[in-house]
């Protein structure tokens, strides 16, 4: 018995590694993969909203991107715009969109050096100055996929909904780092809205996100996270989020598109600011993000140790490949049918080369954001 264990441990070890993977993918993945809008209720009454978009120096995208959203579809909203100590033309640009639009309303912040604000500030004071319950954000680079996005995300305010989480894409573009942005926010998706749809929300993103004004004061705003300068969307629902309160939206015309980042510093400095709100995470959801992060390094350890420690013996050597193989495809399987459904299928052709990629740029932006001090 002794000796039978010491033959087959390495294909235990990597054999539970595995199975852990498959509950997590089974769990959370799964979940996101068959959401359909079409199989939930929707609020039929087409409530006033409020889009507020925080904006610094963002002249060139307001003018780009400001026009898809005052020419919503819908019958009463309002869209505040919040000139963060722009020193660019935002000005200009926000002042003759306004002559054109009378629905849009621009609050201007001057820079005060010796009283820094930011983003979160920002938000704040255009969430005060909104007139409407019903909030939606977005960012100065993202674009509307439709006409229809205002009213494809308010009409998830079903019962106890008071959270939406929606779905922003980056623009595609030729190269391995437009593709690993693209794999990054797919992967990034996949996460937290399978965690939504198992009531287990975490974060959601500031470029299409939603919630009511009364949440936003009931948590006291961004209080309980100020200090830190990013998280103004994943720290707020990550505090805010019950099991019953959100809901996420899948319908491709509620979907918003980014412009991506054109340079691999830029792409770094993003993502180690982004990770490093997740160490103010609840405990439950550092673990659970924690957890699928080691179980891939874990698994990816104990399949080369398989095949060192089995170098000589084929049978098991071939057990090893087997057993690694079966996580890996499900990965790989899961991850390109939720592409497919997020119609980014030219995706797919960039996935075995940019998926191991990402998992060793995920270790070293986690360790950036986590541990050390990312640059704003």
């Amino acid at each position: 018995m002794k000796i039978q264990l010491e033959v087959v441990w390495p294909l235990l070890l990597l054999a539970i590694l595995v199975a852990c993977s498959l509950y997590y993918y089974y769990r959370f993945w799964l979940a996101a993969i068959r959401y359909q809008d079409t199989d939930s209720a929707f609020n039929n009454i087409q409530q006033p909203v409020s889009v507020i978009v925080a904006a610094r120096n963002e002249a060139q995208n307001l003018a780009s991107f400001l026009p898809a959203l005052l020419t919503q579809a819908y019958p009463d909203f309002e869209i505040i715009v919040v000139n963060d100590c722009s020193y660019d033309e935002s000005a200009d640009v926000l002042k003759a969109l306004q002559a054109q639009y009378p629905h849009l309303k621009v609050l201007t912040i001057e820079e005060q050096p010796k009283y820094p604000t930011g983003k979160k500030f920002a938000l704040t004071l255009g969430i005060k100055a909104a007139k409407h319950e019903v909030l939606l954000f977005t960012d100065a680079d993202c674009q509307p996929n439709s006409k229809f996005w205002i009213d494809k995300m308010q009409r998830q305010y079903m019962g106890k909904t008071e959270i939406v989480l929606g779905r922003v894409q980056q623009a595609v573009k030729p190269g391995l780092l437009n593709a690993l942005i693209r794999y990054d926010s797919l992967y990034t998706s996949i996460q937290f809205f399978g965690h939504a749809i198992a009531r287990r929300a975490y974060m959601g993103s500031g470029g299409n996100l939603s919630y009511l004004r009364t949440l936003f004061f009931f948590h006291k705003g961004f209080v309980s996270h100020i200090k830190h300068h990013s998280g103004d969307d994943s720290l707020f629902v990550n505090a805010a989020a019950t099991t019953a309160n959100v809901r996420i939206s899948l319908d491709p015309d509620s979907f918003v598109t980014t412009t991506p980042k054109v340079s691999w510093k830029a792409l770094f400095r993003q993502k180690s600011r982004h990770l490093s709100s997740s160490k103010f995470y609840k405990s439950v959801d550092k673990f659970w993000m924690g957890f699928v992060g080691a179980l891939h390094w874990y698994t990816a350890a104990a399949f080369l140790f398989a095949l060192w420690y089995y170098i000589d013996q084929s049978q098991q050597l071939w057990m090893a490949v087997g057993i690694f193989a079966v996580g890996f495809l499900h990965r790989f399987a899961f991850l390109a049918l939720f592409a497919r459904k997020l119609k980014d299928s030219s995706l797919l052709i960039w996935m075995p080369l940019v998926l191991p990629l990402h998992q060793f740029f995920q270790l070293i932006w986690a360790l950036k954001g986590y541990l050390g001090k990312a640059k704003w």
